[in-house]
């Protein structure tokens, strides 16, 4: 029989690749984000930046941005501490990931730097950063301060840092990679040291030449220790006032390994002594709820070393705990 006898019909009891069961009462992230245009208000947006061949230990951090968004079909925007659906306050965008070049580096610095100013030329809204490595936050923060600038705002801003690391190694060594992107900022002078806070750094994880070098900057440094005796939220809400004062915006930067390795399993350089997920939770959204809080971003997390993905979990409850923040502005 030839095909054109055959009657055409669709095949019954089939569903489009990456569906899943839905219930229709039970909405998740993924129905609620929404592709980025340039005409359509929104309230946050997402922006990818998958490079991680410039970490100094092997990782797939680049993996991250699309893993979260793999997260975001599981996840509802629904908040049962706060009795808060997201979906119903705020209109969530996402605008893609950072264009890379395939052996070029320098060139996917300079794109996450180019989308980074792209936006804050075009956009006050509060932005999600995923990384990649920690080196993406080095592009991220040049960008905002050169978009606000060429959008006539201020390009004054402090910065939250948590990490197990000072993040400030030498640039002769080895150029922009993710050890140096406060080395890239505190050096690009794009912020002052006393404007910037970084806290859980762990012991045995940091050479004295580099503390030194922060607290020369002025950077203000709480170690795990002083969190762990202190509580993690009063310390930020100090990192806070530190990062906001004589600025007119705050950047957070989280590298997901300054949390104890027993919660994330899946970063590249994993230490014990580290920062607890509650109180990491509580902290992102409290900074999210501060009006002069511009952006967060999220790195060094390697999905190929996760384990049933709980460290990309904890990466996507970060996200949406700071997200929760700025409904509740």
């Amino acid at each position: 029989m030839s095909d054109n006898a055959i009657q055409r019909q669709d095949i019954t009891s089939v569903e489009k690749p990456g569906g899943r069961f839905r219930d229709r009462l039970d909405n998740k992230v993924a129905d609620w984000i929404r592709p980025y245009q340039s005409d359509e208000p929104f309230d946050v947006a997402l922006l990818g930046a998958p490079l991680s061949k410039t970490s100094i230990s092997h990782s797939a951090a680049f993996r991250l941005p699309d893993s979260v968004r793999a997260q975001f079909q599981t996840f509802t925007p629904f908040s049962v501490h706060h009795a808060l659906d997201l979906s119903e306050q705020l209109r969530f965008v996402d605008i893609g990931n950072a264009r890379m070049h395939l052996t070029n580096l320098a060139a996917c610095q300079q794109s996450i730097e180019d989308a980074a100013t792209s936006y804050w030329q075009a956009h006050d809204k509060p932005l999600v950063v995923l990384g990649g490595d920690h080196s993406i936050t080095g592009a991220s923060v040049l960008g905002l301060v050169a978009g606000r600038h060429a959008a006539g705002r201020s390009g004054k801003i402090g910065i939250v840092h948590f990490d197990a690391h000072h993040d400030v190694r030498n640039l002769e060594d080895g150029g922009r990679h993710n050890g140096t992107p406060f080395r890239t900022i505190l050096e690009s002078g794009a912020v002052d040291g006393r404007n910037i806070v970084q806290l859980g750094l762990k012991d045995f994880a940091n050479s004295k030449p580099y503390f030194e070098y922060v607290r020369d900057k002025g950077v203000t440094v709480y170690s795990a220790r002083e969190v762990h005796r202190r509580g993690l939220v009063p310390l930020v809400e100090q990192a806070f006032a530190m990062a906001s004062d004589g600025t007119d915006g705050v950047y957070v930067s989280f590298d997901i390994d300054g949390l104890d390795q027993s919660f994330v399993p899946g970063v590249p350089a994993p230490s014990t002594g580290g920062l607890n997920v509650w109180d990491a939770i509580e902290a992102v959204e409290w900074l999210g709820q501060q009006p002069n809080v511009l952006a967060m971003d999220t790195v060094c997390v390697d999905p190929e070393r996760d384990f049933r993905d709980l460290t990309v979990r904890v990466v996507t409850t970060l996200v949406l705990s700071f997200i929760t923040g700025v409904a509740l502005r």
